[in-house]
């Protein structure tokens, strides 16, 4: 398996803005119930991984101009 930088930082920002969104969420559990936050949290899951093709490509870029000075 080759794994790229890219590919590396794009896993890294898709984990840090699912594990931002769980914390905030978790806080409305309170207020809004568990369960409707519980469904909140994996469509936020589902969201997040549908943005790793983006952060992938915007991340290949950033480094390669970075490589390129």
């Amino acid at each position: 398996m080759n794994v790229t930088p890219a590919d590396a930082l794009a896993l890294w920002a898709v984990g840090t803005a699912w594990l931002v969104l769980f914390v905030i969420l978790e806080r409305l559990d309170p207020y809004w119930g568990e369960e409707p936050v519980d469904w909140i949290q994996g469509a936020s899951a589902v969201v997040v991984l549908v943005c790793y093709p983006f952060f992938r490509k915007r991340f290949a870029a950033w480094l390669a101009r970075r490589t390129s000075r």
